[in-house]
């Protein structure tokens, strides 16, 4: 019986020190399965930053799928080698990273071998993307204000050690740096509001850091649309508790903690703010435009 993959070339791009430096004993399984399949295979491994962006950016296009196996910011590169390209691959994700807020939104399971059954049953959904400045893209979230920087401060020896939860230390060590940050922001559907913010999310992700959840009805991945969530800053500490529960019970409503659904939002800040981008640093602005880019790419998932 023919195969959906036979005759097809896979690339995959594995980042060896995501997670727990698991990729060596996995690494037989994911190119038997492949080759099971009629998929010529093709593996890289990263060794530093960008180098998965360079290696799908150069080669991407003589395959007819990119598969990336890392964590969030591993698949940020590969999602941004890929959007080089004229003609675009399916892309595929095997979740190796210590939180991996894009593989539940996708519901792309940790576990290899189901990650890659998910890949084999050859389900290429249409995924939105967004860019930032319109320049770099972001495949669920670009966010600013407090804890986000955890995510790209937090030592990789570390991550590799305690996983998730060393995310939470460094969010714990930076509790105290948190203050206002001043921002004017505007929608391309008419939602204006300025003042002084705890936190700002442009997402297309269930999951944010691991910490801030958003219900799965609210996301749609291939709408068109982000998600924009504003936390105001709490002036007291009765009031930072109102909004800590609110950020757990998923109650997003009111001028105080907003949830609004936008194809483009602009921010003007008083000063340089820091970014993020799918866990990875963003570079400093004071001025930023997000952008959804609807339907982007084709990526398995369920």
């Amino acid at each position: 019986m023919t195969s959906f993959f036979d005759g097809k070339r896979a690339l995959v791009v594995i980042n060896p020190t995501a997670g727990k430096h698991t990729a060596q004993p996995h690494l037989f399984n994911l190119t038997t399965l492949f080759n099971i399949s009629g998929l010529e295979t093709t593996v890289f491994t990263t060794r530093g930053r960008g180098d998965a962006t360079e290696i799908v950016r150069r080669r991407g296009e003589d395959f007819d799928i990119v598969v990336c196996r890392g964590g969030d910011g591993t698949f940020n590169e590969t999602i941004n080698g890929a959007m080089f390209l004229q003609k675009k691959p399916l892309i595929g994700y095997i979740p190796a990273g210590s939180t991996n807020d894009l593989a539940r939104t996708l519901r792309i399971p940790k576990d290899n071998r189901e990650a890659i059954e998910i890949i084999l049953n050859g389900q290429a959904l249409w995924n939105d993307l967004g860019t930032l400045n319109g320049g770099t893209y972001f495949a669920y979230t670009a966010s600013f204000g407090a804890f986000t920087e955890c995510s790209y401060d937090t030592p990789q020896k570390l991550k590799n050690r305690l996983g998730h939860m060393a995310y939470l230390i460094q969010a714990a060590r930076s509790a105290r740096d948190i203050h206002p940050i001043h921002a004017r922001v505007q929608t391309a559907e008419g939602y204006e509001t300025e003042g002084d913010f705890v936190f700002g999310a442009v997402s297309n992700s269930t999951s944010l850091a691991g910490m801030v959840k958003l219900n799965r009805k609210d996301v749609g991945l291939n709408d068109g649309l982000f998600e924009l969530l504003l936390v105001r800053y709490p002036q007291n500490a009765g009031a930072w508790g109102s909004r800590i529960g609110e950020i757990l019970l998923r109650s997003y409503s009111g001028e105080e903690l907003m949830l609004l659904h936008t194809r483009h939002v602009e921010f003007q800040f008083t000063d340089m703010i820091p970014w993020t981008l799918d866990g990875e640093y963003g570079g400093t602005h004071d001025a930023v435009v997000v952008e959804n880019i609807h339907n982007a790419v084709r990526i398995f998932r369920r």
